[in-house]
């Protein structure tokens, strides 16, 4: 699943190859996939038909990219946007040339600027990812304001408000997006690892050199990721068609049975908050 370091990695191509263009909605092959903001967590609610082309950014000229967390915002100079969910599988693609062969593409626009044409693709194969409209610069802050601070900017006191009297695993507390977001199973792991906590500590525990060193490593590793292009272990890739390179830099996720890199122990496998978690009992003693 994209995380914060592969959705930055995919606004910053956007960024650099789209600012300016001009956007026609092409095609929209799945309508389930617009969601609704006005929806309690902006889930899809089968909008489809019955929204305008508009709210979908036909005939806009894009002005920004913009990231919270894992969501992505395409923003229009018109003052509307559309907030892009990669789900478990989403890609945007970046194509000269549509492939009438390639599966899982629900939406395409047809960008178009003074130097040059491109598709601009949604794909999603299990179809978890969504997009969802907004109106307004109001309506795209009063959705992301459910979110919690961005963990690419997180801050020691911004963690210890967050951990403080919470009694549940510090793994947990980080994966919940309402109250860090951009974090998942991959750099939760990797950044508990490299601050030596054990992901079952009780957050509320955590004393104050334990909560600075651990958002700095946050921000260390993803910053890291981010500078290798992401992770690619399936789906991934930069709308460029270039594959991140971090897997190569990761110290426990998915090597569990394997020995730890700093201190030979063999890196172990648990379930928190219903998710698979590696770490190392020697480096990360609860």
């Amino acid at each position: 699943m994209p995380e914060l370091p592969e959705v930055e990695c995919i606004r910053l191509c956007l960024q650099r190859e789209c600012v300016g263009s001009t956007a026609t909605l092409h095609k929209l092959a799945r309508e389930d996939i617009v969601g609704s903001i006005q929806s309690p967590r902006g889930n899809r609610v089968g909008v489809g038909p019955k929204t305008p082309k508009i709210s979908l950014l036909d005939g806009a000229t894009l002005v920004e990219f913009e990231r919270k967390g894992k969501q992505l915002a395409f923003k229009a100079a018109c003052g509307r946007s559309l907030i892009v969910r990669l789900g478990m599988s989403g890609q945007v693609l970046l194509v000269n040339e549509i492939d009438l062969e390639m599966k899982h593409v629900h939406a395409v626009w047809l960008l178009k600027s003074a130097k040059k044409s491109q598709y601009l693709l949604f794909r999603d194969p299990r179809r978890f990812g969504s997009i969802l409209p907004c109106e307004n610069t109001e309506e795209l802050n009063n959705h992301w304001y459910r979110l919690g601070p961005d963990a690419l900017t997180l801050s020691p006191l911004d963690l210890s408000h967050i951990a403080k009297n919470r009694s549940v695993a510090i793994k947990a507390l980080l994966l919940n997006q309402a109250k860090v977001c951009g974090l998942g199973n991959i750099y939760v792991d990797e950044s508990l690892f490299m601050a030596k906590i054990h992901p079952k500590k009780t957050s509320a525990n955590l004393n104050k050199k334990q909560i600075q060193i651990l958002a700095l490593c946050i921000r260390k590793i993803l910053t890291y990721s981010i500078k290798a292009g992401g992770t690619t272990l399936r789906d991934y890739c930069v709308p460029d068609g270039s594959f991140g390179s971090f897997q190569k830099n990761h110290l426990v996720y998915g090597r569990q049975g394997l020995l730890c890199t700093l201190c030979q122990s063999v890196i172990l496998g648990d379930v928190i908050a219903g998710r698979t978690t590696a770490f190392c009992p020697t480096c990360q003693i609860l």
